[in-house]
């Protein structure tokens, strides 16, 4: 995967434009139903599983055979922890064996230290037409160490604060550096970023 930088983000911004669809209109829903809840109970794992596929064009299969652990994970992912590469992959195994559909979901659950991974940003990201490498947890946490690199900058919090006026509700710092490269209009950014 090439670097992820500031100016990037400053290039895509100049034409970033949030389409006013369900996906931005739902969002902050999401967000709010995890607010709502102290511990991540198997109910609450089934409800926002089937809500975060309501966003993608697969039909989820949620293997329950590993409830216990999966359930610690999606906790302490709520307390602000970061998973490690095989915590993910527990998790991953039991929510479709996707990587796409679990970064939503651990998204939603603590979007400060989540960000969505999918399909459109990996292409952006690698400037590649396949998506072989998607479902790898490392090249997530990658992704992740990446854009918090690039939220620690001070020149960030302007560009933040751009991206925030587009939306009538809060977003994390990590959303909106992940919905500017979503919204790219340009040949997945390959132009942009550093080789």
């Amino acid at each position: 995967m090439k670097e992820l930088n500031l100016k990037l983000i400053k290039e895509e911004l100049r034409e970033f434009s949030v389409d006013n669809n369900s996906y931005i209109n739902t969002y902050s829903e999401f967000i709010k139903y995890f607010r709502q809840i102290e511990t991540i109970e198997k109910h609450h794992l089934i409800i926002s599983s089937h809500f975060v596929y309501g966003w993608m064009p697969t039909i989820l299969s949620l293997n329950q055979e590993n409830l216990p652990k999966v359930l610690e994970l999606l906790n302490q992912a709520k307390k602000g922890y970061l998973l490690t590469a095989p915590e993910l992959d527990i998790l991953k195994n039991s929510i479709n064996n996707s990587l796409v559909g679990l970064s939503k979901l651990l998204h939603f659950i603590r979007p400060e230290v989540y960000a969505i991974w999918d399909s459109r940003i990996f292409k952006f990201l690698t400037g590649k037409k396949s998506t072989y490498g998607i479902g790898k947890p490392t090249a997530y946490l990658n992704y992740i160490q990446d854009l918090k690199r690039i939220t620690n900058q001070k020149e960030f919090d302007q560009l933040f604060q751009i991206i925030q006026e587009s939306f009538d509700y809060r977003i994390s710092k990590l959303r909106a550096i992940e919905i500017v490269m979503f919204q790219s209009k340009t040949d997945f950014g390959k132009s942009l970023i550093n080789q």
